[in-house]
């Protein structure tokens, strides 16, 4: 069961939270890729508070975590390469949200992206203005739910990374 809920928090979305989303699969202009590259391809320890909670693996297709869950690239799931980085795009509704892969020497991986908003209304209001100053932020309402929108050139989005604006964790490779 908590892989199952890290599973949701790293790999899909949580629908109650809110975070960064694009009009389309970032960054912009690059081709998608038919495959998963196999310097990616292999098992992957999943650590919290470096104790492991899971075991990610990854093939040509996509992904697996766990036993039961898969995932394999298709047009709602959309993987592309630009700058030595992986660009995982989520397709969720009406915008795509984005996962940044950066493969390390030793074969680990950096599993990146932007946080997901603070419940607090005042915090919240305070990264949107400070992610202002980098870049437009559209604020839009479909049925009943908010979203924010970036659309950076391929160019801002590896400035927004370099800016640390993208967080997150180190996979273990494990083979």
């Amino acid at each position: 069961m908590k892989a199952f809920a890290l599973f949701l928090l790293l790999i899909l979305l949580n629908l109650a939270c809110t975070e960064i989303s694009y009009k389309e699969p970032q960054p912009k202009g690059i081709k998608a890729l038919k495959e998963v590259p196999s310097k990616l391809n292999g098992r992957y320890l999943i650590l919290e508070s470096d104790e492991p909670v899971d075991t990610l693996v990854i093939d040509k297709t996509g992904y697996r975590l766990g036993k039961d869950e898969v995932a394999s690239l298709s047009d709602s799931l959309i993987l592309k390469y630009y700058k030595g980085y992986y660009f995982l795009n989520l397709r969720e509704e009406y915008v795509w949200y984005l996962r940044v892969i950066k493969r390390e020497k030793n074969g680990d991986i950096q599993y990146l992206q932007m946080p997901e908003f603070p419940d607090d209304e005042e915090a919240r209001n305070q990264f949107i203005q400070k992610l202002s100053n980098d870049i437009k932020v559209t604020k839009t309402e479909v049925e009943n739910k908010t979203y924010f929108i970036i659309e950076p050139s391929p160019k801002k989005l590896m400035e927004l990374i370099q800016k640390g604006y993208f967080t997150g964790q180190t996979f273990k490779k494990i083979n």
